[in-house]
């Protein structure tokens, strides 16, 4: 038998205004991204996606210098709650730095409205985390992601059936930095070191790399770092939709 929240959640994607059948999406390409799985890898040899969580924050204007600095591409995991708030208030900095990651040709995905550990979550906190956020990407960038991290990496039980469901992939990674517990000057070396031996090590062609623009040291020290060792071993650092051969019109809905 069907989920009933598959069922809500069709139900919703079906029906559109006045009980009409919602319009195709004729701007998506078919994907050879799988369903069904967490993913963990990308599949475009030589390449390296960069991935940033938890923002925007103050540092991740300093993020894109360095991107754009190396030509480089990453995907933003971006909350509507956590360590910043109002990301639609155009009153703060968040909304010109939404837009300038689309405009600089990152990716946008979500990481839920405020950074609750889905596992453990209903079928209503799941759509409220993702569509609250949803709503404010919307009003910034027009448009909104489909593809989506959970906080704490955790999305077991019905999560995945129930994420896939609002039309999200779901992707964690293979190379961990650990950022967030080396956050200071004197431990930093701790991540580059970590990631240094990721792609060094010969043990892969790609990488999916999870680290978090919301600390000083990462924006400052491991990103300009990583970004070297990637020019250095002749590798692409590009989005996660990229990364996985997926064209950027499926990247987000309309």
């Amino acid at each position: 038998m069907m989920r009933l929240s598959t069922l809500l959640s069709l139900s919703v994607g079906l029906l559109h205004s006045g009980g009409q059948a919602a319009p195709a999406d004729t701007s998506r390409l078919a994907s050879r991204v799988p369903n069904g799985v967490i993913i963990e890898h990308c599949t475009v040899p030589g390449t390296v996606a960069l991935t940033f969580d938890d923002g925007p924050f103050s540092y991740t204007g300093h993020v894109l210098d360095l991107l754009d600095a190396y030509g480089a591409k990453a995907t933003f995991f971006v909350n509507g709650e956590n360590w910043s708030h109002g990301i639609d208030d155009p009153s703060t900095t968040w909304p010109s730095i939404l837009k300038r990651m689309v405009a600089s040709g990152h990716q946008i995905a979500s990481h839920t409205w405020s950074h609750q550990d889905l596992t453990y979550a209903s079928w209503e906190q799941r759509r409220y985390q993702m569509q609250q956020l949803e709503t404010s990407l919307r009003n910034v960038i027009g448009k909104v992601p489909t593809y989506m991290r959970p906080p704490y990496a955790n999305c077991g039980g019905d999560c995945l059936p129930d994420i896939e469901s609002l039309g999200y992939h779901v992707v964690n990674f293979d190379v961990d930095t650990k950022d967030y517990l080396h956050n200071s000057p004197g431990t930093i070396q701790a991540a580059i070191d970590t990631f240094s031996w990721a792609v060094n090590s010969g043990g892969q062609s790609s990488y999916l790399v999870l680290s978090h623009d919301v600390h000083q040291t990462t924006a400052e020290i491991l990103t300009p770092a990583m970004l070297e060792i990637i020019r250095e071993n002749g590798l692409r650092a590009v989005t996660v939709g990229e990364c996985l051969g997926d064209p950027a019109s499926n990247w987000y809905r309309y």
